[in-house]
């Protein structure tokens, strides 16, 4: 190996690093175990290095090399593009070929009774597909240009971070102009930034970095928005509570002392904060709706399939949404103008021929002969304070024209074992299949897939006490029952959607609290497993059901009320709490949605005057 010069910058690829030295080759250094060699190589990178502030630009990548001890290349699992490739003799296979054992112990596994004169023929076929298998490698995979430079992003010292809702501070510019010019913007931390840290909020998560954007952050970034980092989210996004992230719990900002909510905290408190204009947050089960809700904001969980979740890590692709957060209905249009829209069938889950209105140029806020019904099922269970909070909006709705009914649909109170089954669905797409099931259209990103398997492979116990008893469910489950309850779980779902859709025939909204009591303290001693689980999944009764319908749900802040758990002898304003008000409509009718939360949001600033 030559004398180096000094180092001029060096950037993480996907399984290796490469360093750049001044007048001399790349110097590349596996991080995976079977290659522990650096080696000096001449690489030709197109389109790699923009600039020497550049970590990512376009996504040619090389990985798993395999060289000789006098540093010539002799082995790759992909092409590799470099002026030695000429030297490669052999590939590593994709997958080790089988051997007799193998195929005799999966066979009495699964009791196919082939009998012992019948292995060789079918070992024969086996490897003969895993050799084809090999032709993978000769076939380019669609890869997603990254378009914006960026530096590597920092976690913020404690004093810059007071509420813990920064996971990765990153200044990334966007266009100079759009309809996002101006605005900061923060990236929930399941969500793809190409070459800044993804934690997801979870120890299993440590060490990956992305090598492309997601496809809302791409968009944003061309709006002209400038993100300003990662949100700290909950552990894997299994949390509806603020203290299950590795980096610590996520402290309201209207009480620290209180639940943020989840698994969005860090985006909900981010906003509420005022440290950016809006974010992006994601929902399987009311992770946008929950946190905007107790901490005071605007957050929307789309129609299911109307924003791509290309790029993100998911939990189960039925119930899988991302969506926008800020502090008003109008940046909220805003961004999901910008972030709406079918992705070019990345995503498996949309509607092509869905187009997206200019949600933001609709808004109109006019409340008169508007229809709403009040669902009986998800305020009765409600404190005296959400309870008052609900009357008094439903007064100023009712003044301003607006005809506000009770109705009742049964099934929104019975959708709790049918969101437990689907425990089982999480478990399959998280833990089983990496974070991302196979035999969908979409794009895959192999690197997250290869990452959670060795990390969960080696560490699981790093993972929560939630996932770890939804490993024990979900494996349980599916030894015993195999997919039958889940399916029943699919075809509950439907007539679910339906019940919901009869009555916005009748109504041009459902309404109703988003969490039927306010933030709850954050605990204050280490908890038992299961008080844990307890914690993370107590307040998602009136948010779930819409991730398993699907229909377009929004929360916005319709006062602030004292905690039930306060003290009458010590209320001062700064003692009161953020209620919110969840407003559902017929899928893909975000128009109406908005402009039904925007005449709410005129009313409560009209209020909040007078009363001053």
């Amino acid at each position: 190996m030559p004398q180096m010069n000094s180092c001029i910058y060096s950037f993480q690829l996907l399984y290796c690093t490469v360093s750049v030295y001044a007048d001399l080759p790349l110097v590349i250094k596996s991080k995976v175990s079977h290659f522990n060699i650096t080696v000096s190589l001449k690489v030709k990178l197109s389109k790699l290095i923009h600039a020497s502030n550049t970590i990512i630009e376009g996504n040619k990548f090389i990985d798993n090399i395999q060289v000789s001890s006098d540093n010539q290349l002799v082995a790759a699992r992909r092409p590799v593009r470099c002026d030695m490739a000429d030297q490669v003799t052999s590939y590593i296979p994709l997958v080790e070929p089988a051997s007799l054992e193998d195929l005799s112990q999966i066979s009495n596994e699964l009791k196919l009774g082939i009998a012992e004169h019948e292995n060789k023929d079918y070992l024969e076929v086996v490897n003969g597909w895993l050799k084809s298998c090999d032709g993978l490698r000769l076939i380019e995979e669609e890869t997603v240009p990254v378009l914006y430079p960026r530096i590597p992003g920092v976690k913020p010292a404690r004093k810059d971070n007071p509420h813990n809702a920064w996971a990765t501070k990153v200044t990334i510019k966007g266009e100079d102009s759009g309809l996002l010019a101006g605005k900061t913007v923060a990236i929930k931390d399941n969500v793809f930034v190409a070459g800044t840290p993804l934690t997801n909020g979870s120890k299993i998560w440590e060490g990956y970095t992305p090598e492309f954007d997601g496809t809302v952050v791409t968009r944003i970034l061309q709006a002209g928005g400038t993100i300003l980092g990662k949100s700290t989210c909950e552990s894997q996004c299994f949390s509806g509570n603020s203290f299950t992230s590795a980096s610590g719990p996520v402290l309201n900002p209207a009480d620290q002392t209180r639940s943020a909510g989840g698994s969005s905290s860090g985006s909900a408190v981010l906003v509420a904060a005022g440290d950016v204009d809006m974010a992006i947050g994601g929902d399987q089960g009311g992770s946008i709706r929950l946190p905007s809700s107790w901490c005071g904001c605007v957050g929307l969980k789309p129609t299911f399939g109307l924003v791509p979740v290309t790029g993100s890590l998911g939990m189960e692709p039925s119930v899988d949404h991302l969506g926008p957060m800020a502090s008003n209905v109008t940046d909220v249009a805003k961004l999901l103008e910008v972030i709406a829209g079918y992705d070019g069938g990345r995503d498996h889950r949309q509607n092509p021929h869905v187009t997206i209105p200019k949600y933001s140029q609709l808004l109109k806020g006019d409340l008169t002969g508007v229809k709403l019904g009040y669902v009986k099922e998800g305020y009765e269970h409600a404190t005296p304070g959400v309870k008052s909070a609900m009357a008094d909006v439903i007064t100023l709705m009712t003044n301003c024209g607006a005809v506000v009914e009770e109705v009742s649909i049964p099934l929104h109170l019975q959708c709790g074992p049918l969101f437990t089954i689907m425990l089982a669905s999480f478990y399959r797409s998280m833990i089983e299949c990496n974070v991302q099931p196979p035999g969908y259209n979409e794009l895959y990103c192999v690197s997250a897939m290869q990452h959670f398997k060795q990390a969960f492979k080696s560490r699981a116990h790093d993972v929560s006490p939630t996932i770890k008893a939804v490993s024990l469910f979900g494996e349980y489950l599916k030894r015993k029952d195999g997919s039958m309850l889940v399916g029943r779980t699919m075809n509950c779902r439907s007539v679910l959607r339906r019940a919901y859709n009869d009555m916005l025939e009748k109504y041009d909204a459902l309404i109703m609290p988003t969490i039927p009591f306010v933030a709850a303290k954050l605990p204050a001693a280490e908890l038992t497993p299961a008080e844990f689980v307890k914690q993370t999944l107590f307040n998602t009764g009136n948010t779930s059901p819409f991730n398993l319908s699907g229909h377009p749900a929004l929360t916005i802040n319709v006062g602030n009320v004292p905690p039930e758990d306060a003290d009458p002898m010590k209320l001062d304003d700064t003692a009161k709490l953020p209620v919110g008000l969840q407003i559902v409509c017929k899928h893909y009718e975000e128009v109406k949605l908005l402009d039904i939360a925007f005449g709410v949001e005129k009313i409560m600033a009209q209020g909040s005057k007078s009363s001053s």
